[in-house]
């Protein structure tokens, strides 16, 4: 007979052996970028030192990855222990998705979740510009994750920002800002951006305009600012 047991497990360990780790071998389940090893295990050995000194005969495990899980730079983590006192740690990374530029600089990802900003040459991420940080942030996670779904929007969004509750942003190959308006319609909205940035391209005339409108229906509207 087997006995399926889920809750928190606690492992226990004798009083007069102080909590400490002969080994921990931490693993990235993706790319590293914002965080690495080192940082991972100095914040592990932290809480580790922290539970001793409250549970000097248990240490929980759940309770462990719930800490460490505040670090906003982590998505996930799992913390295993072997019988011999030996730790291995498996780590997801947050991906960023976008910067946030505001009084601060950060990085968000896919579900609005802000982190620390770190310079990284490699990665050529669109910049959602804006007044504060607020709940903006969640809508536009949602957009811009909608948005780099298009090949061409991949490779040329470049900043985003909100007028009078209309997105706007700006392409890297192309002089012109661009009105989306709302996430409605994007189908149709990217393809028109598409159609008249080959068209302009066909008659040498991206530089006739400043700012075009996508958020009308079946047209586009261009004009000189």
């Amino acid at each position: 007979m087997s006995i399926l047991m889920v809750g928190s497990y606690h492992f226990s360990h004798s009083k007069k052996n102080a909590r400490t780790a002969n080994k921990i071998e931490i693993k990235f389940t993706n790319s590293s970028r914002i965080i690495d090893t080192l940082s991972v295990n100095k914040l592990l050995k932290q809480n580790l030192d922290q539970q001793s000194k409250q549970f000097k005969e248990s240490l929980d495990l759940n309770m462990l990855e719930t800490q460490l899980k505040q670090i906003p730079e982590i998505q996930n983590i799992e913390v295993y222990e072997f019988p011999q006192g030996d730790f291995y740690v498996e780590v997801t990374e947050r991906k960023p998705l976008f910067e946030v530029l505001s009084d601060k600089h950060f990085f968000a990802d896919s579900e609005g979740i802000l982190f620390k900003y770190r310079s990284l040459d490699i990665l050529k991420l669109p910049v959602f510009v804006m007044d504060t940080t607020d709940a903006s942030v969640v809508q536009t996670a949602d957009l811009i994750s909608k948005l780099k779904n298009y090949p061409f929007l991949e490779m040329e969004l470049e900043t985003i920002y909100l007028n009078k509750n209309e997105y706007v942003f700006k392409l890297r190959s192309f002089p012109f800002d661009v009105i989306l308006g709302d996430s409605s319609r994007l189908n149709q909205k990217i393809k028109k951006l598409k159609v008249f940035c080959a068209f302009q391209i066909s008659q040498d005339s991206l530089n006739e305009y400043e700012l075009i409108n996508l958020s009308y229906k079946n047209q586009v509207v261009a004009s000189i600012l």
